[in-house]
């Protein structure tokens, strides 16, 4: 306790130029602890093993999507973080619960090995 009122004092003598004396009592009112927890095994692998809830209906697994000019519209394949295991062209469009990633045509999407879309343009 000694050295939270003496950090205390510190700080309030550095921000308002003054500390009160060692006779005035020092109150704690609240104390905010922040912990982080390391895990076993990284969580990349984990997360790029999900799929959607399995109560969670992708209503369409194809999707019409503008790619500009020189695409328009096309027809663009609905899939899940975990089927880039294996190299996907695009176009297809990756939905999860927070984000959305869309692979244009001429492109090819995979997982690297810490679990992250990893894009390469294959067109010329």
């Amino acid at each position: 306790m000694q050295a939270l009122e003496e950090g205390f004092g510190a700080e309030h003598e550095r921000t308002y130029g003054h500390r009160a004396g060692v006779e005035e009592p020092v109150e704690l009112v609240s104390l905010e602890v922040i912990g982080r927890g390391l895990p076993d095994a990284p969580r990349a692998a984990s997360a790029a093993s999900a799929n959607l809830a399995p109560d969670v209906v992708i209503g369409n697994p194809v999707r019409r999507a503008y790619f500009g000019p020189p695409h328009g519209w096309l027809d663009a394949r609905v899939i899940n973080r975990s089927d880039l295991s294996s190299p996907h062209a695009g176009p297809c469009i990756v939905e999860e619960y927070d984000s959305t990633c869309v692979i244009p045509p001429g492109w090819t999407a995979r997982l690297d090995e810490y679990g992250n879309i990893a894009m390469t343009c294959s067109a010329g």
